[in-house]
């Protein structure tokens, strides 16, 4: 009997030594929710993958605003604590996780408070939160907050940054460098983010605050840490749209080769083309064009495996036929698709109440006038609900459109935006002499580029 004993309390002893063991590999953080009239059903904790946050857990909520989570840590590094406030640029909850440490969080409105059995640096870490959100108001959509009251911030707010950047002194200089990293691309990713914002009141061209020519330098991004922090993809995608929507006397679209020479550190560069590319929404001849130049820096596994996806996506439709349709004109007589067989197709799908659709119709006047008389058709189909078929005849009148002049007899239930998953426009739409696609997302009228196209078309 006593023998059996001793075997069972050797077993607890040995489990305890091993779950002691494991969980010096953990950090445990509990928290309560403490908000009026607020109920969140569940928590996420998210890492940080190639500068962007990953979902590392999720806990669910108790009735009394209560959550835990026992997270394995391979690797000292940021993790944020969302409740539903992440995404929207309310409270950042952002924690330097370690093995080992017992961090709890009471969260309120405003802030939270932080206590525990080990925090490890997260105190340090609490007053960077701090300077991110004082930042993220004038970014955060819906605010409508304009540059009247961003502009005479903005000094004081990089000021406090940069002293609070300079105080971060502890005995971890690898954590050091990191914390004072996501300072500083706290401070820059939110300052672009407003530059993307809708706002009431805009500043002219040339009126930016000064600080931010002190940001811009030929070689921008050298720190593979970067990657370390969650916004720091968004800190370069940011970064080069305001570059490319404030450089010379037009907004233009972002050259990918271009950023890239501002990017020394391959990872970044790898990283940032991948998801650049992803978010484009580039036509096939665009990509085309500029996949040469890219290719050789998307050098990892995954940036390889996301190219062969996204080519099969962007000639998934190429050389299919082409919907057959008919549809009737402004004197109502019925016109198909297949009148047009032995002439490149160039539809426009459009309507009098879409302001970008209508911004392209000079564009298209002059493509019209200038390739009359050659093998190519253009045709401007309408997705005006049927109830505005005469506003749609009126604004042709008006406005003398050319070509052949359409309206689909379902708007965006007729079946040619079915067919061609249509869900916005303007969208273009181009075929060849067959009828057959040579373009289900095609260049607009605008883009120079599509002269290029037809013309070695009509030359082949």
């Amino acid at each position: 009997m006593k023998k059996h004993i001793f075997y069972f309390i050797l077993i607890v002893f040995t489990t305890q030594m091993n779950f002691a063991s494991s969980i010096s590999e953990y950090a445990v953080i509990k928290g309560t929710i403490s908000i009026p009239d607020f109920i969140a059903k569940e928590v996420t904790l998210y890492n940080v993958e190639e500068g962007k946050p990953a979902v590392a857990a999720t806990a669910k909520v108790n009735s009394l605003g209560e959550f835990g989570f026992m997270t394995p840590v391979s690797a000292a590094g940021f993790y944020y604590v969302d409740y539903g406030q992440f995404k929207s640029r309310n409270q950042l909850i952002r924690l330097y996780l370690e093995p080992k440490l017992d961090i709890n969080l009471v969260i309120s409105k405003e802030n939270y408070v932080l206590s525990g059995k080990n925090v490890g640096q997260n105190v340090l870490v609490q007053k960077a939160n701090e300077i991110y959100n004082e930042f993220a108001p004038f970014s955060r959509l819906g605010t409508n907050i304009t540059y009247v009251d961003f502009y005479p911030w903005i000094d004081k707010g990089v000021a406090k940054a940069n002293e609070f950047s300079k105080s971060i002194k502890t005995k971890d200089a690898a954590f050091d460098k990191l914390l004072k990293l996501a300072v500083a691309t706290d401070v820059e990713e939110l300052t672009y983010t407003f530059f993307r914002m809708p706002r009431s009141a805009f500043p002219d061209k040339d009126d930016r605050p000064a600080v931010i020519k002190t940001w811009q330098t030929d070689k921008k991004f050298t720190d593979p840490d970067l990657l370390k922090v969650a916004n720091g993809l968004s800190l370069m995608s940011n970064y080069f749209f305001y570059v490319s929507m404030n450089s010379g006397d037009a907004p233009k679209r972002l050259d990918l080769a271009e950023a890239i020479t501002h990017i020394t550190d391959p990872a970044l560069k790898d990283v940032y083309l991948r998801d650049a590319v992803a978010t484009s929404r580039m036509k096939i001849e665009e990509y085309e064009k500029v996949a040469p130049s890219i290719k050789p820096y998307m050098i990892s596994d995954a940036s390889k495996t996301f190219l062969v996806e996204y080519e099969k996506v962007l000639h998934k439709n190429v050389g299919q036929k082409g919907l057959e349709f008919t549809y009737n004109d402004i004197n109502d007589k019925p016109v198909s698709f297949s009148d047009f067989k032995g002439k490149f197709v160039y539809i426009d799908l459009w309507a009098t109440w879409c302001g970008p659709c209508k911004a392209e119709i000079p564009h298209m006047k002059k493509i019209e006038e200038d390739y009359h008389g050659k093998n190519i058709v253009f045709v401007s189909l309408s997705l005006d609900k049927p109830k505005d078929a005469q506003k749609w005849k009126d604004f042709v009148t008006k406005e003398q459109l050319k070509g052949i002049q359409l309206m689909a007899d379902k708007d965006f239930g007729s079946d040619v935006a079915k067919n061609y998953d249509v869900n916005a426009i303007p969208r273009f739409l181009l075929f060849d002499t067959k009828g057959n696609i040579i373009n289900a997302d095609a260049l607009r009228p605008s883009n120079p580029e599509l002269r290029v196209q037809l013309d070695k078309l009509l030359k082949s």
